[in-house]
């Protein structure tokens, strides 16, 4: 027996519902499941009551993170993948698919660590520059002490003078 199964939803296809599929498909001859347009369509091949178990299994079950609105079935008279073949056409798509995303991960951490690396140089230019204005400051503190000091002491020994103390 052969079937068609059109599942429909709003997130159907790059959440793993092929992969998923092809988890419960180990009871079948053929097994098929393309994304086409927004829909996946699977088709499959086996004795008449692993076929059945199997559509009841896709409208019944979906990946966490899949929105399914809709999964018909109908009757197929096409040519049916063998499972194993598919299960190595699929192993090669997903480790193309994950190449293509360590890559893009590869370049977008090169991109952050050039940033780190700007920010670290601009943390220290402005580090450097807090330490100067610092250092300045404690040389303007020093220097209106001092002033402040020697006025008191003056004046520490004027009143000393005035009352006869000296």
């Amino acid at each position: 027996m052969k079937a068609k199964i059109t599942i429909k939803g709003k997130k159907v296809q790059e959440v793993g519902y092929r992969l998923f599929l092809l988890s419960k498909a180990h009871n079948l001859k053929g097994f098929e499941a393309s994304n086409i347009g927004e829909d996946l369509i699977i088709l499959i091949e086996g004795e008449e009551e692993k076929v059945k178990q199997f559509i009841q299994t896709a409208k019944s079950e979906k990946p966490p993170q899949a929105e399914v609105s809709e999964v018909t079935v109908e009757s197929y008279d096409g040519e049916v993948m063998n499972v194993r073949e598919y299960r190595e056409q699929l192993s090669l798509e997903q480790l193309a698919k994950i190449v293509a995303v360590g890559v893009e991960i590869r370049d977008d951490i090169k991109t952050m660590l050039k940033k780190q690396d700007e920010t670290i140089a601009e943390i220290r230019t402005t580090r450097k520059e807090i330490i100067d204005e610092i250092r300045g400051l404690r040389e303007d503190l020093r220097q209106y002490m001092d002033r402040r000091f020697e006025k008191l002491e003056r004046e520490i020994a004027l009143i000393k003078q005035k009352i006869g103390l000296t």
